[in-house]
């Protein structure tokens, strides 16, 4: 239940610093899938999750929003007054310092000794790392708060593939947390859900490495981010909507010789880019790669015998 409790109050957290305008109970309800769905369970939980937050030392306001005849309450963190001003700390300094703060305040699960022991209050032996065990969502979150406060690379297994990153990122969205790293195995920068991570360990490493300043982290555009193996897909786009391909789909479409207009994909969801093409209807072609375009013809052809059946 603690775990639980840690997780819900974190995805919480996130979706009030995610946001640019104050949300309401019912707003905050939807987003985060943890709550009851008895409307008095939820309020006596979520009442007691601004508490923590509040005690957390979190800025929540309180913000009437609606009409004058119906109004509700809204909540919202002032990000100016959540994240602490420069304080001239060194940056070995500062991951120390935020570890310890997550120890005490959000893990709950790591004794005052064992933070101040982190800040070196304390000296004594520490056991072993490297050691797999079983880890649930939440207890992976823990070590990948310290991971990334010590600069510790991790080792686990996703999509059936062993894999060790050195951290740079955790970031929340849409029920879910991301972890976002450089891979060493490919060198490469990549994204991982952190629910879809198994025989996960925090390697003994002893040498640091350094976190890219301009950091994006996870794309969230769902035909880019998913566990199909990665392609680069072509689309013939009618010149008629170029100009919303380029506005609505933020792709960058190119005029070719003989003036037709070409868009590229990167593609890691695949149902995800079909779905996409049919936004098109004939107004767009998959041209490559061949697999993709027999995907398509397959989904129109299931919906024609679909839309038969209800109409037979």
């Amino acid at each position: 239940m603690a775990s639980e409790k840690l997780e819900r109050i974190l995805k919480l957290l996130a979706e009030l610093l995610n946001s640019s305008t104050p949300r309401t109970a019912e707003e905050l309800r939807s987003k985060i899938k943890m709550y009851p769905d008895d409307l008095v369970a939820f309020r006596r939980q979520f009442n007691r999750d601004k508490s923590a937050l509040k005690e957390m030392g979190v800025p929540l306001e309180v913000i009437p929003v609606g009409t004058s005849e119906r109004t509700a309450e809204a909540y919202f963190v002032d990000k100016k007054a959540y994240y602490l001003p420069d304080l001239g700390l060194t940056d070995d300094e500062l991951s120390q310092l935020n570890f310890a703060a997550n120890s005490i305040h959000l893990i709950g699960q790591i004794s005052e000794e064992e933070a101040l022991r982190k800040l070196g209050g304390y000296s004594q032996q520490t056991p072993a790392s490297g050691t797999t065990t079983s880890f649930s969502a939440s207890s992976i979150l823990r070590d990948l708060f310290e991971a990334l406060s010590t600069r510790q690379t991790v080792s686990f297994v996703y999509t059936e593939k062993s894999r060790t990153l050195e951290p740079h990122l955790l970031q929340f969205k849409g029920e879910h947390w991301y972890l976002t790293g450089r891979e060493i195995q490919s060198n490469r920068v990549k994204s991982f859900r952190t629910d879809r991570i198994t025989e996960f360990i925090v390697n003994d490493n002893t040498e640091d490495y350094a976190t890219p300043e301009a950091l994006t982290g996870a794309n969230f555009d769902t035909i880019s981010y998913g566990d199909d193996d990665p392609v680069t897909a072509k689309v013939m786009i009618d010149r008629s909507h170029i100009d919303w391909v380029e506005n609505n789909l933020d792709i960058k479409v190119n005029i070719n010789e003989k003036g037709q207009g070409i868009a590229q994909f990167s593609v890691k969801n695949y149902d995800a880019f079909i779905n996409r093409v049919l936004l098109l209807l004939d107004h767009a072609e998959i041209i490559e790669p061949e697999f993709l375009k027999m995907k398509l013809i397959n989904r129109l052809r299931l919906i024609q015998r679909n839309y038969k059946e209800s109409h037979a």
